[in-house]
């Protein structure tokens, strides 16, 4: 590209096209910025559970208060995910720094007291484990602390991004796209329904798996992380809330041929079972999927591939979201995804003064690239290790899943215990789960390692008073629907400072 970035075309209106058109116009204002979209394409519509890095992207990187989204979008709060996972009936891997941190009157870190139990080795933990979302300060007001993510319902979230686009100044054109003209630059023009035709300095390509200008119209290749995530496809359903108490989590729960989720909204309960489709068929996977969750209504089945194109921007096209690539949910990576794009292609254009070049397409590239290959690693722990299950498709993930770059993560481990002596060359400084998340996985699915440390015995009752103490701060802590009542009663008013960059 040589041009100057003046106008650019989002195509697709689900989560990322509107969030990547409200990111490049809210941090460039002067962008003239248009998303066209299909309402006769639809969005999945699932819900959707997010990493942290997603409320963060909203209220500190964009300034969108906590209120506005509160009051439109109606998240929950997520602490982080319970896994019904390996030997353990359960265990929890939270928004914090659980196991890979010291604690007072311990000489290691606190991995190393975790093999039998560590439902509370930290106070996110014990307040998952005790279904609360927020310890209770002195004064008896939550202690809201800026570790959650959200839970969301898809189609009400998209709508709410709509809303904010439009109030930004982000031009929304209902059409769909019959032709794409192109040249040596990429795209010409985009040829619309009715004959209108658009042309753009630069195209985001957020048209989800049909990937109609990065994959169909450039023809940029797709790799598969087929060698480790054998799911392709998920039933979803769901029910409409009765007594069930709001959990604080996403719960993911072993499955004879994958897993099962389960995502909290305040009126309903969101279900799926990803599964592997060369180990069950769709009817078997239903009556699993009914079976497990007997409440569940109307169920459809989404099929994808998890992988990503080798290169997200290609001379004027830029790939967001699942036009660029997929990697399934146990990890609710796909809106961190979106967003750390927007952010990477805004700050790209920020710092070439709006004129970007094949250099900095080149590391944008890479950066993207660094982000897919870190969720891929850390999703091969989840399924190389989990022993609850001895069905087909269980012992061909603990035969078969290739661990890429998690391979020297797990073999130090192994030999070594939670050590993060270093963690500074086993760990991608853009990996966004850290040595804590995959220590967490490890020591949650009992996976041995050789070099072993007993605890002095005054270590271990010190260790039990931790835990006993996180445990008694949880009890006494506010459920979801507790705190959902005060933040939305007149004297709940989330402070602007709140998520300050």
């Amino acid at each position: 590209m040589t041009a100057p970035v003046r106008r650019v075309v989002v195509l697709g209106g689900g989560s990322a096209g509107f969030l990547a058109a409200i990111t490049l116009k809210m941090r460039i204002p002067q962008l003239d910025v248009t998303v066209l979209r299909s309402k006769e394409i639809g969005i999945i519509g699932v819900g959707e559970g997010t990493t942290n890095y997603v409320p963060e992207h909203l209220h500190a990187y964009l300034g969108i208060p906590v209120g506005d989204v509160f009051a439109d979008a109606e998240p929950l709060w997520k602490l982080g995910v319970r896994f019904l996972w390996g030997p353990r009936p359960a265990f929890h891997y939270p928004f914090t720094t659980q196991v890979d941190r010291p604690e007072q009157g311990l000489s290691q870190r606190v991995g190393y007291y975790c093999d039998d139990d560590f439902a509370f080795a930290d106070r996110t933990a014990a307040l998952m484990a005790a279904g609360r979302a927020f310890g209770r300060l002195d004064n008896g007001a939550p202690l809201i602390e800026r570790n959650f993510a959200y839970h969301l319902e898809n189609e009400r979230f998209v709508g709410f991004l709509e809303r904010q686009a439009a109030r930004v100044g982000v031009t929304v054109r209902e059409t769909t796209v019959q032709a794409v003209d192109r040249d040596d630059g990429g795209i010409a023009a985009l040829r619309l329904a009715g004959g209108d035709v658009v042309t753009a300095d630069l195209y985001v390509d957020c048209s989800g798996f049909r990937s109609e200008l990065l994959g169909e119209a450039l023809d940029e290749p797709f790799d598969s992380f087929d060698s480790t995530l054998f799911c392709d496809r998920a039933i979803v359903g769901g029910w409409a809330r009765g007594d069930e108490p709001i959990l604080p989590y996403t719960t993911a729960e072993t499955m004879n041929a994958g897993w099962c989720w389960q995502i909290e909204h305040e009126h309903r309960i969101n279900r799926g079972y990803v599964y592997a489709s060369a180990f069950v068929s769709d009817d078997e996977a239903e009556r699993e999927f009914r079976a497990r969750c007997p409440k569940v209504a109307n169920t459809r089945v989404v099929r994808f591939v998890s992988g990503s194109r080798r290169r997200a921007w290609v001379k004027n096209v830029v790939g967001i979201g699942n036009a660029a690539g997929f990697v399934e949910p146990l990890e609710a990576t796909a809106l961190f995804v979106i967003c750390a794009a927007s952010q990477a292609l805004t700050a790209s254009l920020i710092d070439s003064a709006g004129s970007p070049d094949a250099v900095l397409a080149t590391q944008f590239n890479a950066y993207c690239t660094r982000l897919w290959n870190a969720i891929r690693n850390f999703l091969a722990v989840h399924y190389r290790f989990n022993t609850r299950l001895d069905s087909a498709f269980w012992r061909a993930c603990r035969a078969d899943v290739d661990l890429a770059g998690a391979a020297p993560i797990v073999e130090y481990y192994r030999a070594h215990g939670p050590t993060s002596l270093w963690a500074d060359t086993l760990i991608d400084p853009l990996d966004p789960f850290r040595l804590d998340g995959y220590f967490t996985l490890l020591i949650g699915q009992q996976v041995p390692y050789r070099h072993r440390w007993t605890a002095p015995v005054a270590e271990t009752r010190r260790w039990q008073d931790v835990k006993a103490g996180y445990a008694d701060l949880a009890r006494s802590g506010f459920t979801i629907a507790e705190a959902l009542t005060l933040v939305r009663s007149p004297q709940g008013q989330w402070s602007p400072g709140f998520f300050r960059p």
